[in-house]
């Protein structure tokens, strides 16, 4: 079975190229424009590992990281940027925000696919969340 991975980037062309990558790398991929996009298909889709931007409308990249690491069984998260180079970001992302790794932008495919490998080799995709079904108020 494939393993999901969610893209999270805000840049149509970068999300594109990642999907063509990710996908004749064999994986699975789940696409989002924003944070909050991404928050809520890393909850309902269940990837395994998502790979988010930094900079992100709606919910920075930061917080959206944190609100999906902060979800039950939650996936690996590799954190993309080119904007957060210094290296004290690649521990502050992974202290505070609880990313799995941050990659710096343009990354090459080889290093991308072997981060993405390296994170993979314990997770597991899980069930995807059931639907919310809401029962209709009823008057007596």
């Amino acid at each position: 079975m494939k393993k999901r991975i969610l893209v999270v980037d805000d840049d149509p062309l970068l999300r594109e190229t990642l999907n063509l990558i990710l996908a004749r790398a064999g994986y699975q991929v789940l696409l989002a424009e924003d944070g909050h996009s991404g928050v809520r298909k890393a909850h309902t889709e269940r990837p395994a590992l998502v790979l988010i931007d930094g900079l992100l409308p709606g919910i920075h990249g930061f917080h959206a990281c944190k609100a999906i690491k902060e979800l039950a069984a939650p996936p690996k998260v590799i954190m993309l940027t080119g904007v957060y180079t210094k290296v004290n970001y690649r521990w502050e992302v992974k202290e505070h925000y609880g990313a799995d790794d941050l990659l710096i932008k343009p990354v090459k495919t080889a290093e991308l696919l072997a981060c993405i490998e390296k994170h993979l080799a314990d997770a597991v995709d899980l069930p995807m969340a059931a639907p919310t079904i809401e029962r209709p108020s009823q008057t007596y």
